[in-house]
């Protein structure tokens, strides 16, 4: 059995893992910049381009009065990632 193939086959998905994570640590860093709260990981999902935010009501209308700030914060920081609407 040809463990390389299987290694680089893994190493793949550790790569997008890892992008994954870095780009949803930038999201929570930016986000806790804008409202000066701590956001928690489990808070924030992110899914085909919109940042859901799940949380008490006052956290998600924080983040809907700095909606557009932390938007194009987003997009100056991750260009690749194109960040459509937090929701």
């Amino acid at each position: 059995m040809d463990y390389n193939s299987i290694s680089g086959f893994l190493e793949k998905f550790k790569k997008i893992i890892f992008q994954k994570e870095e780009v949803k640590n930038i999201v929570i860093k930016i986000i806790s910049e804008e409202i000066s709260k701590q956001v928690d990981s489990s808070q924030i999902k992110i899914k085909d381009g919109h940042v859901h935010i799940q949380g008490s009501p006052i956290l998600r209308n924080e983040v809907l009065i700095h909606k557009e700030r932390i938007l194009i914060k987003l997009k100056k920081l991750i260009p690749n990632v194109n960040f459509l609407d937090i929701k």
